[in-house]
């Protein structure tokens, strides 16, 4: 559970830097004034002040923060002080639009970067193989002795020529034991297992990740194939909401940092393929719910840059940060009760 903790918090600060990091650039270029540029929090233990910006790291290096002028209150400095012009609602609507954006922005480029990366050096996949890849601690199959590179030739004597036929066996043959023949490099081996039944993918399982077949791509290839995933990501996200707001997933489905936290150890655990894949979907979660049009998030300030854009008048500054000031307290509490129900089924399980 530790390594998968120190896990989580380093790519979270890897994603929170991206995300803040589209910030700045953006808050930069349109002329803003970018107080602080920081990574982590509590006393500082390194800070540099390079053309009016403060960089700096914290004792505890973790997640990332950027202060704009006009929008952020900051310790130590005054506000007055600083030129109108140079203030966040000094700027014209569609600049603030790109500032809010560009932090989602940057985390869906860097989902796709990594998809395309894993694609153009190890392969696009083609199917699975007759070989198990990773046995998950723990697991049914661990326990009954399945090991990497164990290849299925039968499941209760009948003939397994594509993984897929064992996957379709395990799935329907739930508390029901199974007789297993193993090919173990030039040894044949027979083990029993019983599947038991997962809430999660709604079947039986062992409890192992087969060998999936790779092919070589060129590096366009590689790049299609990149956006490819991460489109079907960012539709995969879409799906995900439809059932939130229909009412077919319940918010104690969620998982907030502490379930976030197993799940990033599974995948570890899995190997830096799964683990990579796993990354680029967090960034895209990430990209995706800032962008929803809701106060406190990046999405809320989109929406009144939007609305000032499109009626050429803008929400009081007052009102607005009212507003966020509502939907940060409203997001915390969901935050509350998300992390809550995980480390309920933590202790239940």
């Amino acid at each position: 559970m530790f390594l998968s903790i120190i896990l989580f918090l380093f790519i979270f600060t890897l994603i929170a830097l991206a995300h803040e990091g589209g910030h700045f650039v953006a808050a930069k270029r349109a002329g803003i004034k970018v107080n602080e540029f920081g990574i982590g929090f509590g006393p500082k233990i390194w800070s540099k002040e390079i053309n009016g910006t403060t960089y700096s790291i914290s004792l505890i290096p973790i997640l990332a923060y950027v202060s704009v002028a006009g929008m952020d209150e900051v310790k130590g400095i005054d506000d007055a002080l600083i030129p109108e012009d140079q203030k966040y609602f000094a700027k014209p609507p569609f600049q603030r639009f790109k500032m809010a954006f560009m932090g989602p922005a940057m985390n869906i480029l860097l989902a796709f970067i990594t998809l395309s990366l894993v694609f153009g050096f190890i392969g696009v996949p083609r199917g699975l193989s007759s070989y198990i890849d990773q046995v998950q601690p723990n697991s049914i199959a661990e326990k009954a002795g399945l090991k990497h590179m164990d290849k299925i030739i039968s499941i209760n004597g009948k003939e397994i020529i594509k993984m897929e036929e064992a996957i379709t066996t395990i799935h329907n043959n739930n508390n029901k034991e199974l007789e297993l023949k193993i090919q173990r490099g030039n040894e044949f081996i027979t083990i029993k297992a019983t599947p038991k039944y997962n809430q999660q993918i709604k079947a039986a399982v062992l409890g192992f990740t087969p060998l999936s077949i790779y092919e070589k791509v060129n590096p366009l290839q590689a790049i299609y194939y990149g956006a490819q995933q991460t489109i079907a990501m960012i539709m995969l996200m879409f799906i995900i909401l439809e059932k939130l707001l229909t009412g077919a997933v319940s918010v104690r489905d969620l998982a907030g940092p502490v379930g976030i936290a197993q799940i990033t150890g599974r995948y570890a655990s899995s190997g830096y393929l799964s683990f990579l894949q796993f990354f680029a979907f967090l960034n895209v979660n990430i990209g995706f719910l800032n962008l929803l049009p809701l106060p406190a998030l990046d999405g809320g300030h989109i929406v009144f840059a939007t609305i000032e854009m499109i009626t050429r008048r803008r929400v009081k500054e007052t009102i607005q940060k009212r507003i966020h000031q509502w939907g940060l307290i409203a997001l915390l509490t969901l935050m509350a009760i998300v992390t809550l129900n995980d480390i309920l089924r933590w202790l239940r399980n």
